[in-house]
């Protein structure tokens, strides 16, 4: 038999050395992604929305920023667009970095805490930077941002029930929270409405405490039909689907790529690491299939696979490590490095923001009369909705506010397909700005367009005389 006591590492030096190391590389890449907040156009029109809301649009029922868009939509993140629009009032840039820096890093340090409870640090700490490597593509200053966070107190949340048979109160004012920020409310929900039936199952408690437990997801579910908008919150999630056409992150994902390659690895993990167990539990097999279906359903829920992934993986490599609770040097560090993260961030020049290609158009821009139609595709419009308040931008990527019909002709007319001149003369716009190599740019100047402006990457176009 080895001297070497059951659990206790090969390499205690390394294995002591192996979580701060990692973690500090991991804060070295927050640091680095904080430079990046605005790289998703979406963050634009997401501030145009909330500035909208703050002056005169009602919650309940909104307007339409151009007469191109006719659907009666619902919003489903009016309160973090409204806090973006506010704090980008009084902190320009610089309070939008820092509101980026630290959601981010609250999610990643709710992650790790939440993995560290499962698992030994070593553990923890690799499956956050898998995780983390995984969501790169979606951590940008977007209202989604928080949907990862909620899921996560969500997991939390269930984890301790489950130990414990407490039902998670806690999750029905979140769930109230989780419809005001995002529209992936509906699918905290629906995880919180299994978790608790999991958890029913394999404790077994007297009816009393099975009310209890699946009183929390119907409590959430009323929660976040007692916001402004109220139940036609139902009814946004049905349009979902018929999106993916047009909106490459709610299309099913291509798991067998080397962006997806974190989740991958997870779910194989997952997989294998519960196969060789004799004695599987119900809520272990619970939460694989619900990270299955995250990872299936969309681009956007891939996150949310990783993190529940993680859940599934995290104890069972705790059985073969030691795993001892968390001590306040560990906690001290984390707090340090996320400190020091969310300090660092505003001071960084932001790079890879799409804003800085209309930048150079927006003299020309300014010179055109208010309400003056500008044709543009779904980036350079949701830029331009918050860069020229003043115009109509018919075309600016917030699927919501869109009928299918309408996605449909602008689909059609960004790829030239049949019927895309009528959709042009319907729109009868007095401007375009384009990508360069974007066919539509193309067809325009051929019929007669004149090019105003031209840099490398979009060109403005005005139409013939006459």
């Amino acid at each position: 038999m080895s001297d070497r006591a059951q659990g206790e590492p090969r390499f205690p030096l390394l294995a002591r050395a192996y979580p701060p190391l990692v973690a500090t590389l991991l804060a070295l890449l927050l640091i680095a992604l904080a430079r990046r907040p605005l790289r998703a156009f979406d963050t634009y029109f997401h501030l145009r929305f909330g500035e909208e809301f703050r002056r005169d649009w009602s919650v309940a029922h909104p307007g339409q920023l151009s007469s191109a868009s006719t659907n009666d939509w619902v919003p489903t993140q009016w309160l973090p667009q409204v806090g973006l629009a506010r704090i980008d009032d009084t902190s320009g840039t610089t309070g939008l970095v820092l509101v980026f820096a630290t959601v981010v890093v609250a999610f990643v340090a709710a992650t790790y805490l939440f993995l560290r409870r499962q698992a030994g640090p070593g553990v923890a700490i690799t499956l956050t930077v898998v995780v983390v490597l995984g969501c790169l593509p979606s951590l940008t200053l977007r209202p989604q941002l928080l949907s990862y966070l909620f899921l996560v107190a969500v997991l939390a949340a269930w984890d301790r029930a489950r130990a414990t048979g407490r039902p998670p109160w806690a999750l029905v004012p979140l769930g109230w929270l989780w419809a005001t920020c995002h529209g992936m409310w509906l699918i905290g929900v629906a995880a919180c409405a299994l978790l608790a039936v999991l958890v029913i199952v394999e404790r077994r408690p007297r009816r009393a405490g099975t009310l209890a437990l699946l009183a929390v997801p119907t409590g959430m579910l009323l929660a976040a039909l007692a916001t402004p908008v109220g139940p036609r919150l139902l009814a946004s999630v049905l349009m979902v689907s018929s999106r993916a056409d047009y909106f490459a992150e709610w299309a099913a994902p291509e798991l067998i790529t080397v962006a997806a390659a974190p989740v991958t690895v997870l779910a194989a993990a997952a997989v294998l690491l519960l196969a060789r167990r004799a004695d599987v539990r119900p809520y272990d097999l619970g939460l694989l299939a619900m990270g299955g279906a995250f990872a299936l359903y969309s681009g956007r829920t891939l996150p949310l696979a990783l993190v529940t992934l993680a859940a599934v993986v995290a104890p069972e490599l705790a059985r073969r490590t030691e795993h001892r609770p968390v001590r306040r040097p560990e906690l001290l560090v984390a707090l340090g490095l996320a400190i020091t993260v969310v300090a660092v961030a505003p001071s960084q020049q932001i790079v890879d923001d799409p804003a800085d290609r209309v930048r150079p158009f927006t003299a020309r821009l300014d010179e055109l009369p208010a309400g003056t139609r500008v044709l543009t595709d779904w980036p350079v419009g949701g830029v331009l909705l918050w860069l020229e308040p003043a115009l109509d931008v018919p075309l600016h990527g917030y699927g919501d506010v869109y009928t299918d019909a309408e996605l449909e002709r602008y689909a059609d007319l960004d790829r030239l397909k049949p019927g895309w001149d009528r959709t042009l003369a319907d729109l009868s716009p007095q401007a375009a700005l384009l990508s360069n190599d974007a066919p539509l740019a193309y067809a325009l100047e051929r019929d007669g367009w004149t090019v105003e402006q031209r840099t490398k990457e979009l060109v403005l176009l005005a139409p013939p005389v006459g």
